[in-house]
């Protein structure tokens, strides 16, 4: 099973802009996983057209279905704090109240004596207290719990959800909705969307061979590394063909990098969901089907991959870029060089006139 961030949705904003950072906590069963911080670095800002959602397509868990509880902590910055210190603070008492919830639960032998959400209040409480600044805004604590049973009925729940004044479609089985008001009363309410991908759910790669596609690294032995050697064998004809042998040594770990290298992926030996996707075709197919939405810096997966790539052939003396579906500064910085060079609005920002000339 896995368990994806899909969007962030201004449901109601506070500002005429608001800028949001913040932390998402997950405990599966009774293991607390590490908080995601979001975003990267700065803020995200929400308000105008086209900036309602933000689509990270994050991983948060990967594994059997377990009874998973998911916490959100969210602040609407206004510039008189530490961003970073505040998403440091949101994270730790994501920590800490999951520490505090797991003592709970096993000194009740078993049983669930308070829900995780009345740890997250107190533990954010002490956490933000003197680090974020007099004007900012922490939303009210939010959390959920999605039960095993809740997971494995993931595909009959899964829904879209696209606003009137932004393209981005989000798709989502949960939700987790958080509010806050600032000191003049203004009520802002954000949207955390999760899509539950059971095996074989759209958007995961196939594994119906009875094998999968298991992370694998050198050193790995089995099928899956006979799997990987067959679709290498396929993709990279041109070389001297592996040994179908199942055991991944040197020789396959640099097959596994020359082909990451031809396909303008990230190119670490190792073989994740991004190199099956790409051995499979998902990756292809699903760039395709990802269209050319709005995006910015703070913006992740298919989408981003495929400006990456059209980046990387239309500005090829610039030093190219990971195709790692991840909108950062160094796609950013990219995408202001290309928008240099056709003499428009340089902004960062990729809208129809961008996509459009990538696409020349």
């Amino acid at each position: 099973m896995r368990v994806v961030w899909t969007g962030l949705e201004c449901r109601i904003r506070q500002e005429k802009v608001d800028d949001i950072y913040g932390s998402v906590g997950v405990i599966a069963g009774m293991t607390p996983l590490p908080p995601v911080k979001f975003p990267d670095s700065g803020t995200l800002s929400f308000g105008p057209p086209g900036q309602r959602i933000f689509a990270p397509q994050r991983l948060l868990y990967s594994g059997p279905a377990v009874d998973l509880n998911v916490s959100l902590g969210l602040v609407q910055f206004d510039s008189d704090g530490d961003a970073e210190a505040g998403k440091q603070a949101l994270a730790q008492a994501a920590s800490a109240a999951a520490t505090a919830f797991i003592a709970s639960v096993t000194g009740g032998a078993g049983a669930v004596l308070k829900p995780l959400i009345d740890f997250l209040a107190v533990e954010l409480v002490d956490a933000l207290g003197g680090i974020i600044g007099f004007n900012d805004n922490p939303f009210d604590p939010a959390a959920i719990l999605i039960t095993k049973d809740r997971m494995l009925s993931a595909n009959t729940r899964r829904q879209t959800r696209q606003r009137p004044d932004d393209p981005r479609i989000v798709r989502f089985t949960d939700e987790i909705a958080t509010q806050g008001k600032d000191d003049d009363g203004d009520v802002g309410v954000y949207v955390l969307y999760l899509d539950i991908q059971p095996l074989g759910a759209p958007g995961e790669p196939p594994v119906d061979d009875g094998v999968g596609t298991p992370a694998l690294s050198r050193g790995s032995q089995g099928v899956a590394v006979e799997k990987l050697q067959r679709l290498l064998n396929a993709h990279v004809p041109d070389l001297q063909p592996l040994a179908v042998d199942g055991d991944f040594g040197d020789v396959t770990e640099e097959r596994v990098r020359e082909y990451q290298r031809r396909v303008d992926i990230v190119v670490d030996g190792e073989v994740g969901l991004q190199t099956w996707g790409m051995l499979t075709g998902l990756e292809r197919e699903q760039e395709e089907a990802a269209g050319t939405p709005p995006l910015r810096r703070g913006d992740r997966g298919a989408a981003v991959r495929k400006l990456q790539r059209l980046l990387n052939a239309r500005v090829p003396d610039l030093q190219a870029l990971a195709i790692d579906g991840d909108f950062g500064d160094v796609t950013e910085a990219h995408v202001r060089e290309f928008q240099s060079r056709l003499a428009v609005i340089v902004d960062g920002f990729v809208g129809p006139q961008t996509w459009n000339a990538l696409k020349l």
